[in-house]
């Protein structure tokens, strides 16, 4: 049977990334203009115009790129329907060509019976158009502008400002663009998987695509430039300075391979191919400024060891000065609420690291593999957010990301530690020719209470943890982990569904454990995991509760079809769950789902080394 190629699931995942990006660009431009709002007042000469100029621009190009995304997602909408009537045509075209066929042999047959009944069957059956449906060519064009960031030299004017408010606005638009990064990233892996997949429409243009990486690429250089303004500001002691002298802030710039790695909105890939353009010593990364290192610390895509130098900087600067750090992460707000909350979780992530460091030298394996890494700190959607694995990721021949669920934070690593320590324990015990690294992803802003019935946190911390995925493995792309498996507790599961629908590596095993529920679009099928597995323990009655409070948007994994399902329940030498929680501590008369001897410990411990339960 004669088909076209397009793929509707691709289009599908274009329209939703351009929804997506249009959307958070216009939320980004409002934003943006409320900020430039605050610093206007206390800038003053040429370059507060300089500011003014160049962030009209950075707004008026970001809405009409958010137009053009819009105008692609539904053109891509027209597109499916275009190929919805061309299937239905050629399948009626194939339908009576098999009718016809059979007429043909009454007609040849010599029967005068069987030639009237075909005559008159071929009267009420005309055939079906033969012109093919054409469908409208997508163009999606656009291009950012280059800003301008100096006087030129021709201006003998002078120039002020305050150098904390330009920081401040540096601050906010990186933490921006942070956020926007994800967004871009989906986009650009949607628009590839939509051009393979459904070639059968025209491309007309496609410079929208290229245009949010000159962007991102724009923002970024405005940020460094009034960081460079605000340095300048300040070691003249305030008041005024010379145009002439701020113009050589704009060409004072780090290296064009830093530039490209440090660019926002880059897939991991594209951040493992420009990391490998520079010099790959540790006292490079040590030399960074702070704020290249915060940025470098987030970078997935960046080998394991770097990132976890980058991030122990940052986290060592922000439990020294933590003032400094919540600015640097673009937090603002109240300070006087904010800041205190802040100093708080950064003292027990850092206390985290320290004990994941003095778990790490008990692990099971070789030396390599006695290691603790801080493999990202920052910001997502207002939150601390903050990744530790206990052993090596970068060299581990069996890498686990264990997901939280509702009400986690950086702040709460420990408990989760602990888990690691005793998954890749019971891991070693059950195959001791892997070495071992589990991750506990405490990378999104996880949801309360109040808003565990609903999708909205796991949709954003999907793209996040989606880009962690890929990012361990375009890292190591040359020394390839044998295995990578991710585990979810709670709603950390309806997060993971999500983003495994989104990766473009896939997992081998995609455990699910006190689930309150997968997304409803994640079937065995779509999901990028080789393997899907679940428990959920008699003894944990706060999931079932999940799973109602979410039955518009989620499903029970055990009603999903492909689904492995495992007990939780007591078994010989094994505990049973008791209650919903990852942990539960040595002394406690609780047992949670990867505390010390439960059986779902014990299970997933057998599918995070040798791929499936005994």
């Amino acid at each position: 049977m004669a088909t076209i190629e397009f793929d509707d699931g691709a289009a599908d995942a274009l329209i939703a990334a351009a929804d997506g990006a249009s959307s958070d660009l216009r939320t980004q431009a409002m934003a943006n203009r409320m900020q430039v709002e605050s610093v206007v007042p206390d800038f003053q000469g040429a370059y507060a115009t300089l500011f003014t100029q160049a962030s009209t621009v950075r707004s008026e190009d970001t809405q009409k790129l958010a137009g053009v995304l819009s105008d692609l997602s539904g053109a891509v909408g027209t597109a499916k329907q275009e190929a919805e009537r061309e299937r239905q045509r050629l399948r009626d075209v194939d339908s009576w060509t098999t009718r016809e066929t059979a007429r043909d042999e009454q007609r040849a047959s010599g029967d005068f019976l069987q030639g009237a009944s075909a005559f008159a069957t071929s009267l009420t059956d005309p055939r079906p158009s033969d012109v093919a449906v054409k469908p409208k060519p997508i163009a999606a064009s656009f291009s950012a502008r280059v800003r301008n960031r100096t006087s030129g030299g021709s201006s003998g004017g002078m120039s002020s400002a305050d150098p904390d408010l330009l920081r401040t606005f540096a601050a906010a638009s990186r933490a921006s663009d942070l956020s926007s990064a994800q967004h871009v990233i989906q986009m650009k892996n949607a628009w590839a998987g939509f051009t393979s997949a459904c070639s059968w429409v025209p491309i007309d243009s496609s410079t929208a695509i290229s245009s949010l990486d000159v962007l991102m690429t724009e923002n970024a250089a405005d940020a460094t430039w009034l960081d460079g303004i605000a340095a300048a500001f300040e070691e003249a002691g305030g008041g005024s300075l010379p145009d002439l002298s701020l113009d050589s802030v704009a060409v004072t710039s780090a290296s064009p391979a830093l530039t490209r790695l440090l660019q926002p909105g880059l897939t991991p890939a594209e951040v493992a191919e420009a990391y490998a353009q520079l010099p790959q010593t540790d006292a490079y990364i040590s030399g960074l400024p702070l704020a290249t290192q915060y940025l470098f610390a987030n970078l997935d895509g960046v080998p394991a060891s770097k990132r976890d130098i980058a991030s122990r900087a940052v986290l060592d600067a922000a439990v020294e000065d933590p003032e400094r750090v919540y600015q640097l992460m673009g937090f603002g707000g109240d300070r006087n609420r904010g800041l205190p909350a802040f100093e708080e979780q950064v003292k027990a992530l850092s206390d985290a690291v320290d004990d994941a460091d003095e778990r790490a030298r008990y692990l099971p394996g070789e030396q390599v593999d006695k290691a603790a890494q801080l493999v990202g700190f920052g910001e997502h959607d207002g939150a601390l957010v903050a990744a530790i694995s206990l052993g090596n990721v970068e060299t581990a021949s069996n890498v686990t990301v264990n997901v939280p669920g509702m009400d986690s934070n950086a702040a709460g690593l420990s408990s989760s530690i602990k888990a690691s320590e005793q998954l890749i324990t019971a891991a070693f015990d059950e195959n001791r020719h892997e070495s071992y690294a589990v991750v506990s992803w405490f990378g999104y802003n996880s949801p309360n209470k109040g808003e565990v019935a609903f999708s909205a946190r796991a949709s954003s911390g999907a793209s996040e943890l989606a880009s962690f995925l890929d990012g361990v493995h375009d890292s190591r792309a040359s020394t390839a982990p044998d295995s990578v498996t991710v585990m979810a507790h709670s709603y950390g599961s309806t997060t993971t569904s999500e983003a495994l629908l989104l990766t473009q590596n896939r997992v081998d095993s995609f455990i699910s454990y006190g689930s309150v529920g997968l997304t409803e679009e994640a079937t065995v099928e779509e999901l990028n995991a080789d393997a899907v597995f679940s428990t959920l323990a008699a003894g944990d009655g706060l999931a079932p509760f999940g799973l109602w409070l979410g039955q518009n948007s989620r499903t029970d994994p055990s009603e999903v079809p492909g689904v492995q399902q495992f007990s939780s329940e007591g078994g010989p030498g094994t505990e049973a769950v008791t209650q919903h929680n990852m942990w539960t501590d040595f002394e406690s008369d609780q047992t949670g789902y990867l505390a010390a001897d439960s059986t779902s410990l014990m299970t997933s411990s057998q599918i995070v080394a040798n791929g499936r339960p005994d």
